[in-house]
């Protein structure tokens, strides 16, 4: 299981129930295994569009795992 990250929330960050949703997913496919869902999810954490709050996560934090997230994602097992 992956532990959720501790982002920084900062005065212009990404919207953080999208940022939240959107790793749930990429979690989601970590863990079911099908190379096609994870193929697809990576492609969305590739182009992720997130609103930008007063309050929300910071954006390079949010950046940072979501490329690390499509490395696992796209990783050969």
């Amino acid at each position: 299981m992956t532990q959720d990250p501790d982002f920084t929330v900062s005065l212009r960050g990404y919207d953080r129930d999208e940022v939240d949703e959107l790793i749930r997913r990429g979690n989601d496919a970590l863990a079911s295994g099908s190379p096609a869902e994870r193929a697809a999810v990576a492609e969305q954490l590739r182009r992720p569009v997130f609103t930008v709050r007063l309050r929300g996560y910071d954006r390079t934090q949010v950046e940072s795992h979501l490329g690390h997230l499509v490395s696992r994602l796209t990783a050969v097992d």
